[in-house]
């Protein structure tokens, strides 16, 4: 089943919590602090869809920074209500790392909330927020109503299975955020690098290079060494919807030179070194290799992925867990090989939802 990239996977893949000081719904977010006025927004189970990134907020002397909008409102609600219980300081800047709506279809509740905030991104994600890649969210609605009123008739007919009774309401609640989202674009661009200077903390905010997207921003507080990464990084199943991996390995050598304490993924666990960061090189590299060897031969797409094996990997990165390792191949091993079999013909990657990528 393919995943419609950054939202949710309409169908089974679709998880269920195991904590229930957690389990109020799909977007319950929890709140840790990373360093003194220094917070990290997560949701506890990075693989539950729809998918949540990992959000940080740095109270300052008279502001807040925020780093990811969010993928619908009421995770903005929620995280501006966390931001609450900490300070009753203005939030200043949004900062969306990237395109995909997890990471900033929340942005229209931090304007609502702060009028006078400046949402941050990087040229390319303006012109996919603005363009035709943020399209899938209008669609996205119908299809979802669809699915419910397919799973609701049969709930009234009594068929509908355990599993499918308990994850209506999540999508019933999917659909009603995203009925209710407006795209709020950002309105401060950084192709480069931008410095938030505040008292004694910088706040840096940079375009290390293409990678997930072509216009992948990054955090870094270099006073408290802490780094987020947007989702260059995803732990401990990758994103590859739409990437650049030639790219995407020298980006990650810039991101792992960083003298980091603290590695705050897009989504999952924080890392306190750059292991991480060398495996998943290691991954795009032996992509690359095998879809290379592809292409020389003149493979087709459908033949290339038939042939691509990445065994040795698969373990590392999502275990033993079935849910896990067909997210795996959902959300890695099919759309990495399209964009990597892309590449090594040098035909252009294009931005967009899953099936729109190439």
């Amino acid at each position: 089943m393919r995943v419609l990239t950054g939202i949710v996977t309409v169908a089974l893949c679709l998880g269920l919590p195991a904590h229930p000081a957690w389990a109020d719904d799909v977007y319950t977010m929890a709140l840790r602090t990373l360093a003194p006025d220094v917070y990290l927004i997560q949701r506890p189970d990075p693989l539950r869809e729809p998918v949540e990134p990992n959000a940080l907020f740095i109270v300052n002397a008279t502001d807040v920074v925020v780093f990811e909008g969010g993928g619908a409102p009421i995770v903005a609600e929620r995280s501006i209500a966390l931001i609450r219980s900490v300070t009753d300081k203005p939030v200043s800047h949004v900062i969306n790392s990237h395109w995909h709506g997890d990471h900033n279809l929340g942005n229209q509740a931090y304007r609502a909330e702060f009028p006078d905030v400046r949402i941050v991104a990087h040229p390319e994600t303006l012109a996919a927020m603005t363009g035709t890649p943020m399209a899938y969210v209008e669609r996205y609605v119908p299809m979802l109503t669809d699915l419910i009123e397919e799973w609701g008739a049969e709930q009234a007919k009594g068929t509908l299975s355990p599993r499918r009774a308990e994850l209506l309401p999540s999508i019933v609640l999917m659909r009603d955020e995203l009925a209710r989202t407006t795209i709020v674009p950002p309105d401060l661009l950084v192709s480069d690098r931008l410095v938030l200077e505040r008292g004694d903390r910088e706040i840096h905010i940079l375009h290390l290079g293409r990678g997930n997207t072509p216009g992948d921003l990054v955090l870094w507080l270099p006073g408290e060494r802490i780094l987020a990464s947007g989702d260059l990084v995803v732990h401990p199943v990758p994103y590859g919807f739409g990437s650049f991996p030639l790219d995407w390995i020298a980006t990650l050598d810039r991101l792992a030179g960083f003298d980091f304490d603290l590695l705050v993924p897009g989504h999952g666990a924080v890392q306190h070194d750059a292991a991480y960061i060398r495996r998943l090189q290691a991954l795009l590299t032996e992509v690359r290799r095998q879809v290379g060897e592809s292409v020389s031969k003149g493979y087709d797409l459908e033949t290339t992925r038939a042939k691509l094996d990445l065994s040795s990997f698969i373990d590392e990165f999502a275990g033993d867990d079935a849910d896990a390792r067909q997210k795996f191949d959902n959300w890695w091993t099919q759309p990495i090989s399209r964009s990597a079999w892309l590449e090594a013909r040098g035909e252009p990657i294009k931005q967009g939802a899953a099936d729109e990528t190439g």
